[in-house]
């Protein structure tokens, strides 16, 4: 796969708070790549390099990843405001249009007068937005892990058992040689 050509882009839309030695911070920002909006992983440099791209007289960025925005015909993207992502839905399934007005199905709680709209629930559809954070969210946890233990650990449950044993024995020693 061949690095795209034509790069426009407008905004960044999250920060993800890490800085390399430059002070460079690692972003997700809104783009168009050859005419076509996606959202990027990118460096956002707050000066104009010879390698970086759009320069908007106050910052550039130098991408690393982009993630088309597209979404499929009889959906649409909708943001979930309990975790801040957006998602893809269907329509049938999830959503109704009725003289060009969209009415989302509402599920009611059990022994309770409380509705929520039925797509609160969806985590397997996210919108090109939602990938690029996630991505970048992941790739910050990686690298951390390797700076700070020069590998990736093990995610699974009994080796988080075992580092946070490991904290409290470490925490308990510290503790009992400071008196």
């Amino acid at each position: 796969m061949s690095r795209p050509e034509d790069y426009n882009i407008e905004k960044t839309v999250w920060r993800s708070g890490r800085k390399n030695a430059y002070g460079d911070e690692l972003v997700v920002a809104k783009a168009k790549v050859n005419d076509k909006p996606c959202y990027l992983m990118a460096w956002e440099i707050p000066q104009n390099r010879t390698e970086t791209i759009c320069w908007n007289g106050s910052v550039s960025w130098f991408p690393r990843m982009h993630w088309e925005d597209v979404v499929p015909r009889n959906c649409i993207k909708i943001l979930n405001t309990d975790d801040g992502n957006e998602y893809i839905i269907k329509k049938d399934k999830h959503y109704q249009v009725i003289d060009k007005q969209i009415y989302i199905r509402l599920d009611k709680e059990n022994d309770t007068l409380n509705y929520y709209p039925s797509y609160l629930n969806i985590t397997y559809n996210p919108s090109a937005k939602t990938k690029a954070i996630n991505y970048v969210k992941w790739f910050n946890e990686n690298q951390r892990q390797l700076d700070t233990h020069g590998r990736l650990l093990s995610n699974s449950k009994q080796a988080r058992k075992r580092r946070r044993r490991r904290a409290k024995q470490m925490a308990e020693r510290i503790n009992t040689t400071n008196d």
